[in-house]
């Protein structure tokens, strides 16, 4: 017997009633795997934020912290270049120095003989007329001045045959000595002082030579030690010496003075004891020494070089200085800066010169000096003080064959001049 038809309806029901539960199953399942995943993310986020440190927070926004990141990276790129752009500007600086120092020296320019005012009592004299000539062929150009039209004493005052002087030239000469003036006084010393100095004399016959001293001095600088010049005997003055007074030409025989230089108060003085038309010949020696002796009076730098062993070359022994005149060439110029002198030393020899050496003589009242220049003019170089001398020595280990050098002298302190 078929079945009804309900009991089929029910059956339907209830199979569509079974799918519904499984699938309502199978969605809770998938939930719940969802879930789990999700579960296990979560965790893993955490592990993972517990290991990572401590950011600090900022409370700029976003932009300007990159800003900020950037321009720390830019400051390290430029810091590396730093110290090179440091090192740069300072050789440049130390280059332009250098120039600037070298061409201040090689500016300077050989100073001019100093003007002399001759003053005589007698202008038509053998004796006067035989000192301007040997002057004037020393390059001295002197003016010839008699002693009643004295006006104004200017450059080297020179007195030639003068044995008395006039109150009023006495109070000139006194002002003009006290102002640091030059005197240089030829034959007969006049009877009243010069200044603070006084000068007298004998009158005897001259012998038929007179000879360089061999000892180191101003007046005899760059001249040969010991060099002999001849004269016919013939009435000349006798200079009376003092402790203070430097004879550097004596007579051969009787040994007394013939040329003298002497310092004192700040102001130079010299004296000549010779005739000129007495002379055998033309010495040039002695013309140079006349050249020397006005620049040195007149207070301008002077110079004298020696070469070879330390001992010798620092003493400026006569072998020193003898050994010197073999190709080393020297010599001391004013700047324009009134205080300060150029020193080239140069080597025209042919072999290297063990320790050159130049000794300078200073203006009246320098009682310090100094190197000057950049580190390059000062190397290798050595100055050393000769204060009782009022000179100094400025020295180099050794000077190589067409070697020149130039340094530069400064001068520190000066002694006040007396009142």
């Amino acid at each position: 017997m078929p079945p009804r038809s309900s009991d089929r309806e029910e059956k339907d029901l209830q199979s569509a009633a079974s799918a519904v539960v499984e699938e309502a199953a199978t969605v809770v399942e998938d939930a719940a795997h969802v879930v789990e995943s999700a579960a296990a993310l979560v965790h893993e986020a955490a592990a993972v934020a517990a290991a990572w440190p401590a950011v600090e927070r900022r409370g700029k926004p976003r932009l300007l912290r990159r800003l900020h990141e950037d321009g720390k990276v830019q400051w390290k790129h430029i810091a590396v270049y730093v110290p090179v752009l440091l090192l740069v500007i300072i050789i440049g600086a130390f280059a332009i120095w250098s120039f600037l120092e070298k061409q201040s020296v090689s500016s300077s320019e050989p100073t001019p003989l100093p003007k002399v005012t001759l003053i005589t009592a007698d202008p038509r004299s053998p004796f006067t007329a035989a000192w301007v000539r040997l002057l004037t062929d020393a390059e001295m150009q002197p003016t010839l001045v008699p002693l009643d039209k004295v006006e104004v004493l200017q450059g080297v005052i020179v007195l030639c045959d003068v044995p008395a002087l006039p109150p009023s030239l006495v109070q000139d000469l006194d002002d003009f000595v006290r102002r640091g003036g030059a005197v240089a006084v030829i034959g007969q010393p006049p009877s009243a002082p010069i200044g603070s100095v006084s000068m007298s004399a004998d009158n005897g016959l001259s012998d038929d030579s007179a000879k360089f001293s061999e000892a180191v001095s101003p007046v005899l600088a760059r001249l040969t030690p010991g060099h002999q010049f001849w004269v016919k005997p013939s009435p000349v003055a006798f200079l009376k010496e003092s402790p203070r007074m430097s004879v550097d030409v004596r007579w051969t025989t009787n040994a007394r003075a013939v040329v003298m230089h002497m310092e004192k108060d700040g102001s130079r003085y010299l004296w000549f004891g010779f005739d000129p038309n007495t002379l055998a010949g033309d010495d040039n020696q002695l013309k140079v020494l006349l050249k020397t002796a006005f620049r040195w009076v007149a207070g301008q730098p002077i110079s004298d070089g020696a070469v070879g062993p330390p001992q010798l070359a620092k003493a400026f022994t006569p072998e020193a200085r003898t050994m010197a005149r073999s190709g080393f060439m020297y010599s001391v110029d004013p700047l324009r800066n009134p205080r300060q002198f150029s020193v080239r030393m140069t080597n025209r020899g042919e072999k290297t010169l063990q320790n050159p050496t130049v000794k300078v003589w200073l203006p009246p009242g320098v009682t310090h000096v100094a190197l000057g220049g950049d580190l390059l003019m000062k190397r290798n170089v050595t100055l050393t003080g000769v204060p009782e001398e009022g000179a100094c020595l400025i020295g180099r280990p050794r000077l190589a064959r067409g070697e020149d050098r130039v340094m530069k002298l400064e001068i520190v302190d000066v002694r006040q001049r007396r009142k």
